[in-house]
């Protein structure tokens, strides 16, 4: 059982997908509208899975310029690839909202919206009048969700920060690389991802499922910083043992023992051993050929580093193509280390439907990650591409009640 495939990715292959993706696949939020006044990651990440779910996501962009990963390198053909990835399912409209008819039709919108997704700086929609109270007025059922670096309240509520900011001032970045005193910058935003976007998707459904019971919405508050603080709530609870209270080990006291750490093998790459539970261990030292240290295995200090250093010799007689090849075949959790583009062209990949293609009317086929969510064993599809700026400018605001002579003088007054 060869886990990694060294060929080029082939396209996804509709037949070894969970279920087949058309127009009866799931979209459990059909029915709800969404506008996405977001830009950049955490926004457009959190909105696409609502989007991918069903939900009739609209993004509202400044007129001549949009989101600012439209524009930003690399791009495909016209638009970055960054924006492309995270806005497909969605519409797209331009509005000013600093223009008082762009305001307003922001306002007409919102009468028939479910939700409002927002990502400037605190005070910000207060500004423009288009806080809760202004929003609320129009819709008391409208969920309104703001994500920010560190939330509406605190001294820190509106400073600029970016990612790498969010995990220094969180203490994350201090344990992100297992080895506390030493951070290292990770090279995936997960700040953005894990304590904005996913946090905001499940504020945003808990504040829907609410509201069919109240009638009315909600203002959502996410911070990145506290979403960071909750995904060590696990971790930091060590400091509840007088026996550690103070310290900072990174995961757990096993990150980087010599069953969870990572080995390099003969060609220069790596396996992933994570042989926790006692039966994978004994799996593993049999397959190294190293019994005797089946009973070492929480050695501690000097003996557990000169067993880390035994295992390492061991792992660097044999390429991973061939450790992956002899690990396929039992249960030690000893994985390779595969780069995105060979973790894509796995069988399992594969057979998931990770992959998806999305074609667009001007970047052509665009492979893009699949929404992981399935349900009933089905998978969601992707229904539309990322969308041209401002493409549907005409379509949403007639929807609304504008007739062509009022779209035609929004358009001249500057305000879409």
């Amino acid at each position: 059982m060869d886990i990694r495939r060294e060929e080029a990715i082939p396209s996804p292959n509709p037949e070894s997908t969970p279920a087949a993706v058309g127009a009866d696949a799931p979209a459990p939020l059909k029915g709800y509208r969404v506008l996405d006044l977001t830009r950049l990651l955490p926004g457009a990440f959190c909105t696409q899975i609502l989007a991918d779910l069903g939900a009739e996501v609209i993004k509202v962009e400044q007129p001549g310029k949009g989101d600012y990963w439209r524009w930003s390198e690399p791009r495909v053909r016209a638009e970055g690839s960054q924006f492309l990835a995270l806005n497909r399912n969605k519409r797209s409209i331009t509005l000013d909202l600093k223009n008082p008819q762009g305001r307003e039709a922001l306002l007409r919108l919102c009468e028939g919206a479910d939700v409002v997704v927002e990502g400037f700086r605190p005070g910000v929609m207060e500004r423009l009048k288009l806080g809760a109270a202004d929003l609320h007025a129009r819709n008391p059922r409208l969920v309104l969700c703001a994500i920010t670096g560190f939330g509406q309240t605190g001294p820190w509520a509106g400073m600029a920060a970016h990612d790498l900011n969010f995990q220094a001032l969180t203490g994350m970045l201090e344990l992100v690389g297992g080895q506390p005193g030493r951070p290292v910058a990770p090279g995936i935003p997960v700040g953005d991802i894990g304590g904005g976007a996913l946090m905001a998707v499940a504020g945003i459904l808990a504040a829907l499922l609410e509201r069919g019971r109240t009638g009315r919405g909600r203002v959502v508050d996410i911070g990145v910083a506290d979403g960071l603080f909750f995904w060590m709530a696990y971790l930091l609870s060590q400091w509840n043992t007088p026996a550690q209270t103070g310290r900072q080990d990174a995961f757990d006291i096993v990150h980087g023992a010599p069953f969870y750490t990572l080995y390099e093998t003969a060609d220069g790459r790596h396996m992933a051993a994570a042989p926790y539970e006692e039966k994978f261990w004994q799996a593993m030292c049999e397959t190294l050929g190293l019994p005797e240290l089946i009973d070492r295995q929480w050695a501690q200090g000097d003996e557990a580093e000169a067993n880390k250093r035994r295992i390492a010799a061991v792992f660097r007689q044999h390429t991973q193509d061939e450790w992956a090849e002899v690990f396929g075949r039992i249960d030690a959790c000893v994985t390779p280390v595969l780069t995105p583009r060979e973790a894509l062209g796995t069988p399992q990949a594969l057979a998931r439907g990770t992959e998806v293609t999305v074609e667009h009317p001007v970047e052509g086929e665009l492979r893009q990650v699949a929404c992981p969510i399935r349900f009933d064993g089905a998978s969601v599809t992707p229904r539309r591409p990322p969308p041209v700026l401002g493409a549907d400018t005409d379509a949403v605001l007639a929807a609304a009640g504008y007739d062509a002579a009022a779209i035609a003088a929004l358009r001249a007054a500057g305000a879409v």
